[in-house]
């Protein structure tokens, strides 16, 4: 038998996967935001919604390196 490590990357894939997935959706819904007269394509608000989430998802990131690190 072999003995391989615990896929303990999984969780963080699927949870990253579905913060990427759910920032995709408000980013879509920013962009065609419909207003009271006509539907708005603003492209800057799905601009702010994907750059919030990424950098959310970059300091995430990097304070799990970091604690990666830290662990002896």
């Amino acid at each position: 038998m072999s003995d391989s490590p615990p896929k303990s990357w999984l969780p963080l894939v699927l949870i990253v996967g579905g913060l990427v997935v759910w920032g995709g959706l408000l980013a879509l819904g920013a962009f065609l935001n419909w207003g009271a007269d006509q539907p708005h394509h603003d492209l800057r608000k799905a601009a702010i919604v994907v750059g919030t989430m990424t950098g959310f998802l970059a300091l995430w990131g990097m304070a799990l390196l970091v604690r990666s690190r830290r662990r002896p």
